[in-house]
C-alpha cells in the first residue's frame, strides 16, 4: 500500500468521525436527584407526610436511624451506577456493597426488638398495611431507576448483571427513603420487613429486567 493510499484511507476514516459530548457525573447525578425529588414530592403530595414531620416534630430515634441507613445505601448505589456509565477499565464499583452491609443493621435491630416484644413483631408483620407500603416505595423509586438506566444506556457498562443489581438497589433505596417520610409506623419490624422489601424486590427486578435492555 502506497503512502498516498494510506493517506486517503486515513482521510476517509476521519471524514466519518463526529465529536462526542463528554459524559459528566454531574449531569447524570442531576438526573437521579431530579427523579428522587419528583418521586418523593409526588408521593408525599398524594399520600401526605408522616404525622410527626407534618407537625414540625422529628422522627423517633429508631425510624430516623433506619431512614439514614437507607439514604446512605441509596446514595452509594447511585454513585456506583453513575460511575459505571463512564469510560474506563478496572474501576472499583464496590462502595455500595459496604453501605449494604451497614444496612444489615436494620434487620438485626428489628430481630432484637421482635424477640423482646412478640406482640409488636406480629403487628409489624401484618401484611394489611405492609404490602401497601412496599408498593408505594416501589413506585416512588421508579424515577431514579429510569434516570440511571438512561445514563447507563448511553455509557455501555462492562458488567450488565452488576449494573442491573446496582440500579435496582439505588431505585429501591430511593423509594424506601421516600416511603419513610410518609409511613407513620415506628415499628422496626414493619420498617425492616416491608420497607426493606422495597430494596430487595427492586434489586431483583433490576437484575432480571435491565441487562438485556442495556446490551448493545
Amino acid at each position: 500500500m502506497t503512502d498516498v493510499s494510506i493517506d486517503d484511507l486515513i482521510d476517509g476514516l476521519a471524514d466519518d468521525l463526529k465529536p462526542i459530548r463528554p459524559r459528566r457525573l454531574l449531569r447524570g447525578g442531576a438526573w437521579a436527584a431530579a427523579a428522587w425529588l419528583i418521586g418523593g414530592g409526588t408521593l408525599l403530595w398524594l399520600l401526605g407526610m408522616r404525622h410527626d414531620l407534618a407537625h414540625g416534630a422529628s422522627m423517633a430515634p429508631m425510624p430516623m436511624f433506619a431512614f439514614w441507613l437507607i439514604v446512605a445505601l441509596g446514595l452509594a448505589a447511585t454513585w456506583s451506577a453513575l460511575r459505571m456509565g463512564l469510560p474506563g477499565v478496572g474501576r472499583d464499583y464496590s462502595g455500595w456493597r459496604w453501605a449494604g452491609l451497614a444496612a444489615l443493621a436494620l434487620p438485626l435491630t428489628a430481630l432484637v426488638v421482635g424477640l423482646g416484644d412478640t406482640h409488636a413483631a406480629m403487628h409489624g408483620m401484618d401484611p394489611h398495611g405492609g404490602m401497601r407500603c412496599t408498593l408505594d416505595g416501589l413506585v416512588a423509586g421508579l424515577g431514579v431507576g429510569a434516570a440511571l438506566f438512561a445514563w447507563l444506556k448511553g455509557g455501555a457498562p462492562t458488567s450488565l448483571e452488576r449494573a442491573g443489581w446496582v440500579v435496582g438497589v439505588a431505585a429501591g433505596a430511593a423509594g424506601a427513603a421516600v416511603l419513610a417520610l410518609h409511613c407513620s409506623s415506628d415499628n422496626m419490624v414493619h420498617i425492616a420487613l416491608w420497607h426493606g422489601l422495597v430494596v430487595i424486590l427492586s434489586a431483583i427486578a433490576g437484575r432480571l429486567i435491565l441487562p438485556p435492555l442495556l446490551r448493545w
